[in-house]
């Protein structure tokens, strides 16, 4: 009875103390970002509205791809941006030095991965690439809108396109 006493109090403290270090790790990470969850943060509010952006072509690529900055720059530092991709564009074969994160507002595309796999995404998708990740999207047959952002500048490292499955 007393054994079976101090095991269920030994499980109890066990399960508060890791609930605890839990709550610890989070408020640490609520009251001390790491460096890239600040780099874009403004000390104004901003509101963009899609038809007052100033839109330019994407360098390197086939043409057709535009994009407006949100905040930050592209060139050197962290940025937020718009992407936008004309219906049927094939965005080529790339990686990026930095995450990359996406939020696909208008458009269907289909994301293609290294391996060639591929996946139809539609309005609402959000994807989380880590550096270093070799992919292409394929608008579909609407014009594609695409919000992204990056922790580091900004830059576009083709690839060879993965053979088809």
């Amino acid at each position: 009875m007393i054994s079976q006493t101090l095991k269920q109090a030994k499980t109890a403290t066990f399960k508060f103390m890791k609930t605890a270090v839990i709550l610890v790790l989070l408020l640490a990470g609520m009251l001390f970002p790491s460096p890239s969850a600040l780099s874009v943060e403004n000390t104004q509010s901003a509101i963009a509205d899609s038809s007052t952006l100033t839109w330019k072509p994407l360098e390197g690529i086939p043409k057709g791809a535009e994009v407006a900055v949100l905040s930050g720059n592209p060139a050197t530092g962290a940025s937020e941006v718009i992407i936008s991709l004309p219906a049927g564009y094939l965005f080529p074969h790339h990686s990026h030095t930095s995450r990359e994160v996406l939020f696909l507002s208008e458009g269907e595309f289909t994301y293609i991965t290294d391996d060639g796999s591929k996946q139809t995404l539609e309005p609402g998708s959000y994807l989380n690439l880590p550096s270093g990740t070799k992919h292409s999207v394929v608008c579909g047959r609407e014009p594609c809108l695409v919000y992204a952002r990056y922790d580091k500048p900004f830059d576009l490292l083709l690839s060879p396109a993965p053979k088809d499955n």
